[in-house]
């Protein structure tokens, strides 16, 4: 009988420690391939597994990271990178795509088109016919990739809210996306900020430049040649001095001031001090001991460690804090149709007026509260909401209050008119 109890006793204790053992693997970041034909047949080319990560045991920011690989890289060739940006709260993925082939090689020679770095880069995000240059359609483009990982992701693990970033099954919800990458994929960040109005655009060792031309490509150059989806403050890179691949006095004196990021600081070098850098938007460093000064920021077999830590982890943590604006309120105002009003007189209908909430913070998911009541709302932006008003008449000035509520349940502040 004392053996059985014993057997018993060491069965229980063995099955509650399994337990805490899953809760504990739970609790903490989790990471994973997906192959990418798993996720759609059609996908064809480029079948390294997209890499994956998630920790649960930090607060959520509802923001995906989504991270191009460099010429011939694959998604496990930046784990540490990953990992390190799922342990801060976000969603993140990095992609494997169609990128064999470099771009600036491309365009670069003896020719002089500027257009021709965008039409590279847009046919491999897109997958849309532009160039002989590459060959890339729907299936395999990078956006038919995110979004079939993301379906995938959502299907399988429910609990994790990726399906927050798609719009529907065919549109990707770009405004919960920050677009990263490096090299090529640097360049394919910066391009997709200006087509789509991103979180934020971090860029490791990345430009299009044409030498016989002597110019940035145009899609730089000129940001009213696309639709500048996303604006200057949004733009954020850090590179090598000694960088063998990407002339560092050119990108920093030519393709930076082409994105606006010197009007949020000098270039600064992050060697041996601490964040916030000045608070700038354009970093670089000189450190020893590289093995390649073009992949050491970012590529996993070029880190360089001190104490058993990355020693750029403070600066990627850099590049990425504070990309979840506080939701506040700053103003408000009434239209009516599409045309600003001023304020409706006491007693007037209400079913003619709209009103536009000026801000920061807003996300897709976001509801105007009038009066604590809250009313049908559409999301135009970040920074801008426009909210039907309660049926009835307008009262008394002052008497009225106006909130807003974000996806994640934060509240802003009240204003009232």
């Amino acid at each position: 009988m004392a053996i059985n109890i014993t057997k018993r006793h060491a069965f229980i204790v063995t099955m509650i420690s399994l337990v805490f053992l899953v809760q504990n693997i739970r609790a903490q970041r989790q990471s994973f391939f997906v192959a990418p034909q798993v996720t759609d047949p059609a996908i064809t080319t480029n079948l390294s597994g997209h890499y994956v990560s998630i920790d649960r045991s930090v607060p959520q920011k509802s923001q995906l990271f989504v991270f191009f690989p460099g010429t011939h890289g694959i998604a496990a060739n930046y784990e540490v990178l990953n990992n390190v940006v799922a342990e801060m709260g976000f969603h993140a993925i990095n992609l494997t795509y169609p990128n064999d082939e470099a771009v600036n090689s491309l365009c670069g020679g003896t020719s002089t088109d500027l257009d021709c770095y965008a039409n590279v880069r847009l046919e491999i995000l897109d997958g849309t016919d532009r160039t002989p240059l590459v060959n890339v359609n729907r299936a395999n483009s990078a956006e038919n990739r995110i979004i079939k990982l993301l379906i995938h992701l959502r299907n399988q693990y429910p609990n994790d809210n990726w399906g927050q970033f798609l719009i529907d099954d065919s549109t990707i919800n770009w405004s919960k996306i920050i677009v990263s990458g490096h090299s090529q994929g640097g360049g394919h960040a910066g391009i997709l900020g200006r087509y789509h109005p991103v979180v934020r655009v971090v860029m490791f060792a990345a430009m299009d430049y044409n030498g016989p031309a002597r110019s940035p490509a145009n899609w730089i150059a000129h940001p009213e040649m696309t639709p500048n989806a996303s604006s200057a403050d949004k733009f954020w890179g850090f590179s090598h001095m000694r960088d063998e691949a990407v002339n560092f006095t050119l990108l920093t004196t030519r393709i930076y001031p082409a994105y606006g990021m010197p009007q949020y600081g000098d270039v600064v070098n992050v060697d041996g001090i601490s964040p916030p850098y000045g608070n700038t938007h354009s970093l670089t460093s000189n450190l020893d001991g590289c093995p390649s000064f073009h992949g050491c920021i970012a590529v996993d077999s070029g880190l360089v460690y001190e104490n058993g830590v990355p020693v750029y982890k403070p600066v990627w943590e850099y590049l990425l804090s504070n990309t979840v604006s506080p939701l506040s309120l700053s103003a408000i105002q009434f239209l009516r149709a599409t045309q600003p009003v001023g304020r409706p007189p006491v007693g007037i209908s209400t079913k003619y007026y709209r009103i536009q909430v000026v801000g920061n913070g807003f996300d897709s998911g976001s509801r105007v509260l009038v009066n604590g009541v809250e009313t049908e709302t559409t999301f135009v932006s970040s920074s801008e909401l426009q909210a039907s008003l309660p049926a009835g008449r307008v009262g008394r000035v002052g008497g009225s209050t106006i909130q807003v509520r974000g996806q994640t349940g934060a509240v802003s502040n009240n204003l009232t008119f």
